[in-house]
C-alpha cells in the first residue's frame, strides 16, 4: 500500500514539474471513424540523462524490450548525442484505443468523441483525461524498480513538450491534456419517426424533421445536399416546414437499414422475431427491437426531442440522442376462402385435405413462419403456393383420435369424434361429428367455402348433413371424385357417396352415419339360404320316411291278411 502511494505521489510529481532528462513529445493522427495512430517520442539527452539514470545505454535498450506493453510497438534512432524511443499507438476504432488506453494507464480512462459534418451539426469534440505523459508511466516504474532512478530524480525526469492532434485536415495542439471543443449547432425542433403495416405486408415509414424558418434561411442548400436520393416531400408549418422522407421496405430490418441510410448513422438498427398465436396460427405476435441514433442532429443539451409511432401507437416521445427501443405488435392474414374434402373408410382410416387461399396481407418470411405451425403425427404435405394470391395446404391420414388431436392443436374448439355400434337386428352403425371451428376475418369479411365428405367404405350406407343450415348455400351430391379426393383415394377404391357443400361461415358441424344393415341382411341371406334349403329338404325327407313307413305297414297288413286267408282255405280243405 506505501508502495503504491509512494508511486502515485511521483506520478502526481510528472505531471505539475518538468525536467529535462526526457523530453517527451506526442503526436496523434486522428480519423472520422476514430481509427489513427498515437506516437509518443521520448529523447534521453546523453548530456542530461546520466545524472539521472544510474546505468548504460544497454541497460536502457533492454529495460524497454522487457518492459514495453503489448499496446505499443517502438522504435529507436540516435543524433547529436541524444537517444530517441518512438512509440506507436495504433487503433481501429473508439472501442479499441478504450481498452489499449486502458490497459496502460494505472486508472479507468475517459474518452469523449464526437464529430459532425451535419447541416446540423459540424465539428469536433474530443477530450481524454489522460495525457501522454500518463500513457508512459509504465516506462517510469520500470526505471524506478530497476533501480535506474530515484525518488529525488523523478521531478526532473519528464518533460512533456507538446501533443499535437490532427484530424482531417485541421491541426490542434496542447500540452496538457486533450480537450477540443469545436462543435456548432443549427436549430432543429423535432423528429418524428411514423411507421406502418401496409395491406401488402410491407412496412412504410415517414421520418419528419421540424426546421425553424432561421435555419432554412441559412442552411437550405445543404440540408438539400444531405438528404439527396431520398423521396422527399415538404410541409409548411407556423414557423418554418417540415421536411418528409418516406420509404418503405418488405421487413423491419430493411427498414431499419434505410432509416440508418437517412439518419447517416452507423449504429442505428433493427431486428425483428415473430410467433404465432396459440389460438390462431394465422396470427403472429411481432417483437420488434431497434437502436436509433441521432447524433447527426443532436442540440447544444446532445439531445433532440423525437416521436417515435408504430401502427399509430406511440411507442415514445422523449429528448434523445441514442435509444434502444422494444416493444410488439401483431399481424393477421386474412382467410378468403377454404375447402376441406374429408374421405372416410373406418374410425381407423380418415383422410382430409384442408386449403386455405387468400391475398397475401404479411411478408414472405412471416408466411414460412405461419407454414411451420403445421405440423403433427397425421399432418404432411404442408404446401405454401402463389405469390400475391397465396393457397396454404395440408394433408391428414390417420384415425380420427390422432387426426383430431392434431387439428384441435391447430384450430380450437374444433372436435373431431366417432362411436360405433351394433345389434343383431340393424347391423353396425357408425356415427362421425366433425366440428370445424376457423378462425374470423377480424377485417368483418365473411369466409367463403366448401366441405366436401367422400365415403370409400362399400359396406356403409350413408347420410351426410352440415350443421347449422343456415350457412349451407348449395349441397351437390354426386358419385364422381372431385380434384381434391381424388388425391386422397387408393387405385383399388371407389367412391361410394360423395357430398359437396357450399358453405358461408367459419363455424360448422358435419355429421355422418352409415349403416351396414343392409349388408347385414344381404350376407344374412347369403349364409341362411343354403340352411333353409337344408331344412326343407330336411323337412321333406322326414315326411317322404314317414308316408314310406306307412306304405310298407299297410303293405305288409295286407300280405300278413293274404297269408292268413289263404291258410284258411288250406286248412278248410
Amino acid at each position: 500500500m506505501k508502495k503504491k502511494v509512494f508511486l502515485f505521489g511521483l506520478l502526481f510529481s510528472l505531471l505539475l514539474l518538468c525536467g529535462c532528462g526526457v523530453n517527451l513529445t506526442s503526436t496523434v493522427k486522428l480519423n472520422k471513424d476514430f481509427s489513427g495512430t498515437r506516437v509518443m517520442s521520448c529523447t534521453f539527452s546523453s548530456r542530461d540523462f546520466h545524472s539521472y539514470f544510474k546505468g548504460s545505454k544497454e541497460d536502457l535498450n533492454k529495460l524497454i524490450k522487457e518492459s514495453c506493453p503489448d499496446a505499443l510497438t517502438y522504435t529507436s534512432s540516435s543524433s547529436d548525442g541524444n537517444d530517441t524511443y518512438t512509440f506507436y499507438l495504433r487503433f481501429s476504432s473508439l472501442d479499441d484505443y478504450k481498452k489499449k488506453v486502458r490497459d496502460l494507464l494505472n486508472f479507468s480512462p475517459e474518452i469523449t468523441y464526437e464529430y459532425g459534418d451535419s447541416p446540423f451539426v459540424s465539428g469536433l469534440i474530443y477530450k481524454e483525461n489522460f495525457t501522454s505523459k500518463d500513457l508512459m508511466t509504465w516506462l517510469y516504474t520500470a526505471l524506478y524498480e530497476g533501480k535506474y532512478i530515484d525518488k529525488d530524480s523523478s521531478s526532473d525526469l519528464w518533460d512533456l513538450k507538446s501533443t499535437e492532434i490532427s484530424f482531417l485536415g485541421t491541426t490542434y495542439e496542447t500540452k496538457d491534456k486533450i480537450n477540443i471543443d469545436e462543435m456548432a449547432y443549427v436549430p432543429l425542433s423535432s423528429i418524428h419517426i411514423d411507421t406502418k403495416t401496409k395491406k401488402s405486408g410491407k412496412l412504410a415509414r415517414v421520418i419528419e424533421f421540424d426546421l425553424p424558418q432561421q435555419t432554412l434561411d441559412q442552411n437550405a442548400g445543404k440540408i438539400r445536399s444531405y438528404f439527396a436520393g431520398n423521396d422527399i416531400t415538404w410541409e409548411n408549418t407556423s414557423d418554418g416546414k417540415t421536411l418528409c422522407i418516406s420509404f418503405d421496405a418488405n421487413n423491419f430490418s430493411d427498414l431499419a437499414q434505410k432509416t440508418r441510410t437517412v439518419l447517416h448513422s452507423k449504429n442505428s438498427f433493427g431486428t425483428y422475431s415473430s410467433t404465432c398465436s396459440k389460438d390462431n396460427p394465422f396470427t403472429l405476435k411481432i417483437n420488434y427491437e431497434e437502436s436509433l441514433d441521432l447524433s447527426h442532429f443532436i442540440q447544444k443539451n446532445q439531445k433532440i426531442p423525437v416521436t417515435y409511432t408504430f401502427d399509430e401507437k406511440q411507442m415514445f416521445s422523449d429528448s434523445i440522442k441514442q435509444k434502444e427501443i422494444s416493444f410488439t405488435s401483431s399481424v393477421t392474414q386474412p382467410i378468403s376462402t377454404y375447402e376441406i374434402a374429408t374421405v372416410w373408410n373406418t374410425s381407423k382410416d380418415i383422410r382430409r385435405k384442408v386449403s386455405f387461399s387468400f391475398e397475401k396481407a404479411v411478408t414472405d418470411h412471416q408466411l414460412s413462419v405461419i407454414k411451420k405451425q403445421f405440423k403433427g403425427q397425421t399432418i404432411d404435405s404442408v404446401n405454401l403456393d402463389g405469390d400475391q394470391n397465396v393457397t396454404l395446404s395440408f394433408v391428414q391420414k390417420g384415425s380420427v383420435s390422432d387426426c383430431n388431436k392434431d387439428f384441435s392443436a391447430l384450430f380450437p374448439n374444433s372436435l373431431m369424434k366417432s362411436q360405433a355400434h351394433f345389434s343383431f337386428a340393424g347391423g353396425k352403425k357408425v356415427t362421425f361429428s366433425d366440428k370445424i371451428s376457423l378462425p374470423a376475418n377480424q377485417n368483418g369479411e365473411k369466409l367463403h367455402g366448401h366441405y366436401v365428405f367422400a365415403s370409400v367404405n362399400s359396406k356403409e350406407s350413408v347420410t351426410v348433413a352440415v350443421m347449422p343450415e343456415k350457412i349451407v348455400t348449395n349441397t351437390v351430391k354426386q358419385n364422381t371424385s372431385t380434384k381434391a379426393v381424388s388425391a386422397l383415394i387408393k387405385s383399388d377404391e371407389n367412391i361410394h357417396d360423395l357430398c359437396d357443400f357450399e358453405l358461408t361461415g367459419n363455424r360448422l358441424e358435419l355429421s355422418y352415419r352409415g349403416s351396414t344393415a343392409a349388408s347385414f341382411w344381404m350376407g344374412a341371406l347369403r349364409w341362411m339360404l343354403p340352411v333353409v334349403v337344408l331344412i326343407v329338404i330336411g323337412l321333406f325327407l322326414i315326411r317322404k320316411k314317414v308316408a314310406i313307413r306307412e306304405m310298407f305297414g299297410d303293405l305288409k297288413k295286407e300280405l300278413a291278411e293274404s297269408v292268413n286267408s289263404l291258410i284258411d282255405r288250406i286248412n278248410k280243405r
